[in-house]
């Protein structure tokens, strides 16, 4: 009876992990940051992310996927437009861990069936969480400790299968994060700041910082979706 079970559980996985498209591959490009600290531009990517992504095509119309990126995240007081910005030299250099998970909503029906229908633009949705380092002040010296953040990332992308198991998209993902001391704003304005009766004008401690990635996507797809019944035209 034992070994019955076990031998339905693999048929079950196995018939499952091939009944629909799966993607797994690479996303390069750039990230940046908008906060208290340099440029207010949204998408300007300036530094460099890479990361490893999986897709779960779970019908034509949505995908679960999961990332795994690890971008910097630079920026410079000479960068902002802002003159009460400009006064202070506090500059960011900092790495960020990110996970996330989340689904695309594909704008068309993608499926690998047919050429034709191997491409599509999409929106995206995920929860993330993030590491970084955060300045606090020790002995009255600046030190780093290990964080960890949370995020909203929303974006837009388009994805092409060029190859028979080749997908390259193009992406934008936008983060939310939750917390307002990404770039040491906090630290600066409680500890450098301090001797400025200025520094109340220094960020804005009622917007939290964002950050971005902006790139390509490569991935390899493997397993037979449900509407793979025939071979591409």
């Amino acid at each position: 009876m034992g070994k019955k079970i076990i031998l339905l559980v693999f048929i079950w996985v196995t018939t499952n992990s091939y009944s629909q498209l799966h993607e797994v591959g690479l996303s390069l490009g750039g990230s940046n940051y908008m906060g208290d600290i340099g440029s207010s531009t949204f998408i300007r990517p300036n530094a460099p992310a890479l990361g490893l992504l999986y897709k779960y095509n779970r019908n034509p119309r949505t995908s679960y996927r999961v990332s795994l990126t690890r971008m910097k995240i630079i920026a410079d007081y000479t960068e902002s437009k802002n003159k009460i910005k400009q006064q202070f030299n506090t500059p960011v250099n900092k790495t960020i861990t990110e996970l996330t998970a989340g689904i695309d909503f594909n704008f068309f029906p993608y499926e690998i069936s047919h050429w034709e229908k191997g491409h599509t633009p999409y929106l995206i949705f995920e929860l993330a969480a993030f590491h970084y380092n955060k300045a606090v002040s020790k002995n009255d010296k600046l030190s780093y400790e290990p964080q960890i953040g949370f995020a909203l990332p929303f974006g837009v992308g388009y994805k092409a299968q060029v190859l028979d198991h080749l997908v390259i998209g193009l992406e934008t993902r936008i983060r939310y994060s939750f917390t307002d001391d990404l770039d040491d704003s906090q630290y600066y304005k409680e500890n450098t700041l301090k001797d400025h009766p200025e520094n109340s004008k220094f960020g804005n401690p009622e917007n939290n910082d964002w950050y971005v990635f902006t790139g390509i996507t490569v991935t390899y797809t493997f397993g037979r979706a449900l509407s793979y019944t025939t071979q591409r035209n």
